[in-house]
């Protein structure tokens, strides 16, 4: 029977390398995916737009709105 031998200096480089490779690419991956949720959340948190007037300049000074926009 053969005794098992390992592999040569070359190939554990070729071997390092490719699973470092495969480690960024992983991490890249993930990060684009964390960053695509991140930016899903923030837009959930934004308040909707309202119909209602929020311009002070609409209003007169006793709260009541101006002829120029009428109901």
């Amino acid at each position: 029977m053969a005794a098992s031998k390992r592999p040569s200096f070359l190939k554990r480089q070729k071997e390092q390398a490719r699973l470092a490779r495969a480690t960024e690419k992983r991490e890249a991956r993930r990060a684009r995916k964390h960053a695509k949720t991140n930016a899903a959340e923030m837009q959930d948190l934004d308040p909707p737009d309202s119909d209602t007037p929020n311009d002070q300049d609409d209003l007169l000074p006793g709260g009541e709105e101006s002829e120029e926009n009428p109901l």
